[in-house]
């Protein structure tokens, strides 16, 4: 079965480049272009979610927004972050603002195709570890 990637992304170009890349790697993706889209396609996705791949700076619901709800109801769920506007404090600040107890890695863009997919494996087999602990 193909891991489940949640790609937010208002940037359709970086969009499609990410979901391409994903598709590419085995990953099963779906695309929201905002926070709000996304918060929806998370919802029906439910648990067959494995990783949600963000960026931060979206209309309407942030990606920190977004996060801080979907680990109401899924905290343990891996978020790979890519943004070009680093949160203050960096990755520990985010970690706090934005709760949930899953891994959580932040990635600037632009960032090496390497650098994401190699983020987003490491965040299915931290899903999997959690899955079946």
């Amino acid at each position: 079965m193909s891991p489940c990637v949640l790609v937010a992304e208002d940037e359709a170009l970086i969009a499609l480049t990410l979901s391409d890349m994903l598709e590419d790697d085995g990953h099963e993706v779906h695309l929201a272009s905002d926070g709000t889209t996304a918060l929806e396609a998370a919802h029906r996705l439910g648990q067959a979610l494995d990783v949600l791949v963000t960026d931060l700076n979206m209309p309407g619901l942030t990606g920190e927004d977004l996060i801080r709800a979907l680990t109401i109801y899924r905290p343990l769920l891996p978020v790979v972050v890519l943004t070009g506007s680093s949160p203050r404090g960096g990755l520990e600040q985010l970690r706090k603002d934005c709760g949930g107890h899953g891994p959580l890695t932040l990635l600037h863009k632009p960032a090496t195709s390497r650098d994401v997919l190699a983020a987003v494996r490491r965040a299915t087999a931290e899903a999997d570890s959690f899955r079946f602990s």
